[in-house]
């Protein structure tokens, strides 16, 4: 989501580069988009804004012309593209409503930043869908983004679906040359700015991350971001300035780092970033993310943002069936750390598809147990005497994988708060995990394989091992060719073991011997 840091608010008329504006007065529309050239144009839409889109989404007209353009019987229209002739209005142009030469007008719900012209409920799909500007002659101007299937819903080539928190611009301002393809691109949000300035840098939309996703307090742990140069003009090093820092629950801030980027970026430069922070005790935290060129005002600096929870979450997984028996639907445990209602709670799979969780609405008590299913009706027919009031079904559900791929792993499974941010997640491997069996997490933090599962039920102990841990020979040298021996005894018919060795100085076997080749 973009931060909550509020920018200064700027007039509305923005002056237009003389370039852009012949290029837009003087440019033919081409034959196969289906519009002549508009009194304005739209010129960025934000369809999908960074975590709740409700009240960021926004709508940008520029007015490149000598002349106001004014609005009013002006219909600004949502498209379905899922079928044709499928429009919706979401707003229209009063008397009254117009454009000043050469300036912007922005449409949009009232969480953009600064506030729109005039606010509107825009709800706009992400995609593949389109707007459009239906002008009273009878003019239309048409943005389409994504695989669209129906040629009414873009010009000549529909525009990418850009990621979540990215806009759709045209770069320049103004630009037009012949399609949604070619004149739109994806780029920081910038209601009522111009698109693109000759000193421009941002963050990219989605690449935002933390190493581990849930540090531990006064834990070292690494901020991974990405920003690229959007200006048209090269930037040198140690011009762009790297701010984080996070605002508590008393209103102070804390800054967690600052410094400056030491390469230079030539213009559409990508560079990735690995900062290390700390944050000294447990909390649900946003990181805010600022991006600031030398010699320019904070309210134009680039803004991200990035929950994050440092210390466990209030949601542990607990046991996991992803191979279930017939006619069982699949299923995941999990247990309270404290009170909390799983409503619109997030399971992703390890290709972070997200299902949102919806129940019966019932508080969890700590250190309770309550299911995630793809089917709760088929699970309670299935099993009976389950507790309905502790059984929540996710649409749609991240289908978890049965067999492993690279590296010995099937799957990951992953929670996640209803505002996205992090509370727990495994990784499984389904070696030697027959059909029907479930894996749980025992007192012990370990997972392990479970014939039938334990649905709502602590974790079963673990029965009585035999045998204990050997070596053979007790005092063995690599040098003499004998084998040596490891024996041991697990409650389990297979597993799968890593052993590594060292000397009495603690130093690796292994890196010895690479040391001596």
């Amino acid at each position: 989501m973009r931060s909550p840091s509020p920018r200064a608010r700027r007039g509305r008329v923005r002056a237009v580069p003389p370039a852009a504006l012949l290029l837009a007065l003087s440019a033919p529309a081409a034959a196969q988009c289906p519009y002549t050239l508009p009194p304005a144009l739209l010129n960025e839409v934000l369809y999908d804004a960074a975590g709740d889109d409700t009240g960021r989404e926004f709508v940008e007209l520029l007015n490149p012309g000598p002349l106001a353009v004014p609005l009013a019987g002006l219909r600004l229209e949502a498209g379905d593209g899922s079928g044709p002739g499928r429009w919706t209005l979401r707003w229209q142009g009063a008397p009254g409503d117009s454009i000043p030469a050469g300036g912007r007008f922005v449409v949009g719900g009232g969480q953009v930043t600064p506030p729109p012209d005039r606010l509107a409920d825009l709800n706009l799909q992400n995609g593949p869908d389109a707007v459009r500007l239906v002008w009273p002659d009878g003019r239309v101007e048409t943005l389409g983004w994504g695989a669209l299937e129906f040629s009414e819903y873009y010009c000549a080539a529909p525009a990418a679906d850009v990621a979540s928190g990215s806009a759709l611009a045209r770069r320049p301002d103004g630009a037009m040359r012949g399609s949604n393809a070619a004149d739109f691109a994806a780029a920081p949000p910038t209601p009522g700015e111009l698109n693109q300035r000759a000193r421009q840098v941002g963050w990219v939309a989605g690449a935002q991350s933390a190493t581990p996703e849930s540090p531990a307090p006064a834990a070292t742990f690494q901020l991974r971001a990405a920003l690229v140069n959007i200006g048209t003009e090269p930037l040198q090093a140690g011009e762009v300035g790297v701010l984080v820092w996070v605002r508590e629950g008393s209103g102070d801030t804390l800054t967690l780092h600052r410094g400056a980027v030491d390469r230079a970026l030539a213009s559409g430069d990508t560079l990735r970033l690995e900062v290390p922070l700390v944050y000294p005790r447990p909390a649900k935290l946003t990181l805010l993310l600022l991006l600031a060129l030398a010699g320019e005002t904070a309210s134009r600096a680039a803004r991200d943002s990035l929950a994050l929870r440092v210390g466990e979450g209030p949601l542990a997984l607990s046991e996991i069936s992803f191979q279930p028996a017939a006619g069982e639907p699949e299923w995941v445990e999990v247990r309270a750390r404290e009170p909390v209602n799983l409503d619109a709670w997030r399971l992703a799979d390890a290709h972070d598809a997200p299902g949102t969780a919806s129940g019966p609405g019932a508080l969890l008590a700590p250190d309770s147990l309550a299911l995630l299913t793809q089917d709760r009706a088929a699970l309670l027919a299935r099993r009976p005497g389950l507790d309905p009031s502790r059984i929540w079904q996710v649409s749609p559900w991240p289908a978890l994988n049965n067999t492993d791929g690279e590296g010995g792993v099937a799957d990951r499974v992953t929670l996640r708060e209803p505002d996205g941010t992090f509370s727990d997640a495994t990784s499984y491997s389904a070696a030697g995990v027959p059909a029907g069996a479930t894996l749980e997490r025992g007192e012990d933090g370990l997972w392990r394989a479970l014939d039938g599962g334990s649905p709502l039920r602590p974790p079963r102990p673990l029965p009585p091992v035999r045998g204990r841990w050997e070596v053979v020979p007790p005092r063995w040298r690599p040098a003499s060719g004998e084998p040596l021996q490891l024996r041991y005894a697990l409650p389990w018919g297979a597993a799968r073991a890593a052993v590594e060795l060292y000397d009495l100085a603690g130093r690796s076997a292994h890196d010895d011997a690479r040391d001596r080749t």
